[in-house]
Formats: structure tokens, C-alpha cells, sequence
């Protein structure tokens, strides 16, 4: 009985087994590569200072970005949150792209769903696609991905090849069943890592962002602009620390992602913005009862 594709049921098992192993090794060594180049000096380009939205995307990417502009539309008035957590618009309109994002989709939603809708929207691939021109992100971590995920791909294709060859002609097949399973959730995972890879900071991106810290730390006047970027302020403490450094304490606990946290929905809770509550109603538990501070 001749084997299919001249290769024993065995010895393909065995290589197989290599394949996976080497395949695991080349992503990370490729990621490693990735790593090592982006950190490689580099100079931005010449520009304008960057915007207290592009210092948070270098700072924390996507989501740190949506919380600077919540941060900055709560601080004018412009949204406000409940006791439970929900965020909501009460100004006009703003102008600037992000924060117009973010102040469309504040209908009754938590920080982690306006999050999670601002990150695909197109004020974001322009900050993103900004940051880049300027040669401050790097995209060698998501090539390195991509990369890694078209290896483990073809690896899986390979194994179902086989595996439905040896159904196909009555061959014991449960050890490469079982190994292509491994690849199939091998590659769900890399899938999985890619569409959560961030384009990170260069090495230049870095080196701005460190002056920008190293510029609010310093002795400047809250306030003050450093490179034309305002480094006082609610929004400038967000977009470099997050949501720990906001200065008031019970409006960060209302404002911070909670595990399991959700958005939408008509239910009410009493309003509450930087500066007030609304007349005649508790700010609860997220903003305490002696006024909402900011």
C-alpha cells in the first residue's frame, strides 16, 4: 500500500509537529526583529507640535485618545455622566474630529462602549494615519503579525489536507486530528493578536512623548504650552497618565472602565458634569453628594 504523498502516516505526524514548533519560533523571532526596529533612533518629521490627542495616542494608543477628548468635552460642560456610569452630551457640538466622534456616539454609554465604537471610526485613522506621516508610529509589530499569521495559516491549511486525505482512504487519522485542532486554535489566537495590534510608537515617537512628560512634570504653570501643546489641565493629565490622573477622584472612578461594564440603554441615574449636578438629584455614588468637582 503506497503512502499518500510518499510520506508515512507517522512521519508526517512528526513533521507536522515541526512545522508547528518551527513556525512558533519564526513569530517570535520575527516579532523580535519587529521590536528591535522600532526602537531604532529615528527622526520625526518636521511638523507641527503634536496635539494633546496625538501625545495620548502615543501614550496609550486608540483608547487613550477617546479618553483625552471625554475628558475635554466633561471638562467644558459638553458631556456629562450619571451615577451609572453613563455618558451623555449636553453642549453643542465640537468641532475638533475626535471629539465630535466621541460626543455623537455619548448617548447613554460607558466610557468602554464609546471606547470601543471611536476606535474604528475615521477621526481616529486620521490621528493614527497623522502620527505616522510623521514618523512617530511604527507598523513593523502588526506586519510582524500579519506575517506570523499567514505562516500559521498555511500550516493549517496542510494539516486539513492531509487530514481529509487520510479520511478519504480509510486511514487512522486521530493524532493529526487532534494536531490540527492545535493549529486551527493556534492561528485563531495569532487572528486574534492581530486585530488587537496597535501601531506603537517609534523610537521618535517615544522621544516625543518623554518630552512632553518630562515637560508637565517640570516646574511649568498649569496651563503653560510646551512645544504648543497645552500641558495643564484635566485633558493633558488623561491623555499622559489616563484616567488615574484625573484630578478629581470620584469623576475618574465614574469615568474609568469597570470589568464587564456596558453602555446604552434608556435607564436614567442622576446627572452629572465637571462643574454641577442637576438641580434637585443626588449625584450618587460616582459623584459624591457635596457636588462633582473638576
Amino acid at each position: 500500500m503506497t503512502d499518500p504523498w510518499g510520506i508515512s502516516g507517522p512521519d508526517f505526524v512528526v513533521l507536522y509537529i515541526a512545522l508547528l514548533g518551527a513556525v512558533l519560533l519564526v513569530r517570535l523571532v520575527v516579532t523580535g526583529i519587529a521590536v528591535s526596529w522600532a526602537r531604532r533612533p529615528g527622526r520625526a518629521q518636521p511638523g507641527p507640535p503634536p496635539t494633546v490627542y496625538q501625545l495620548a495616542f502615543l501614550a496609550g494608543g486608540p483608547d487613550r485618545a477617546t479618553d483625552a477628548a471625554i475628558a475635554a468635552l466633561v471638562e467644558r460642560g459638553q458631556l456629562r455622566v450619571n451615577s451609572y456610569k453613563q455618558i451623555s452630551k449636553t453642549g453643542t457640538r465640537p468641532v475638533e474630529p475626535l471629539e465630535r466622534a466621541v460626543f455623537d456616539i455619548a448617548k447613554l454609554k460607558t466610557t468602554a462602549v464609546i471606547r470601543a465604537k471611536v476606535r474604528g471610526s475615521a477621526a481616529m485613522r486620521a490621528l493614527a494615519d497623522s502620527l505616522d506621516e510623521r514618523g512617530l508610529l511604527s507598523s513593523a509589530n502588526r506586519q510582524a503579525r500579519t506575517f506570523g499569521l499567514v505562516l500559521q495559516l498555511a500550516v493549517l491549511v496542510l494539516g486539513i489536507a492531509r487530514l481529509v486525505n487520510g479520511v478519504s482512504l480509510g486511514r487512522p487519522v486521530g493524532i493529526l486530528l487532534f494536531l490540527t485542532l492545535l493549529a486551527t486554535v493556534l492561528a485563531l489566537a495569532s487572528a486574534a493578536g492581530l486585530k488587537t495590534a496597535a501601531r506603537r510608537p517609534s523610537a521618535a515617537g517615544h522621544r516625543v512623548l518623554g518630552q512632553a512628560r518630562a515637560a508637565a512634570s517640570g516646574p511649568m504653570p498649569a496651563g503653560a504650552l510646551a512645544g504648543g501643546v497645552l500641558l495643564g489641565g484635566a485633558v493633558a493629565a488623561v491623555a499622559l497618565g489616563g484616567w488615574a490622573m484625573y484630578p478629581d477622584d470620584e469623576l475618574s472612578a465614574a469615568l474609568m472602565p469597570s470589568a464587564g461594564s456596558g453602555g446604552g440603554g434608556s435607564s436614567g441615574g442622576s446627572s452629572c458634569s465637571s462643574s454641577s449636578c442637576s438641580s434637585g438629584s443626588s449625584c450618587g455614588s460616582s459623584c459624591g453628594g457635596g457636588g462633582c468637582g473638576g
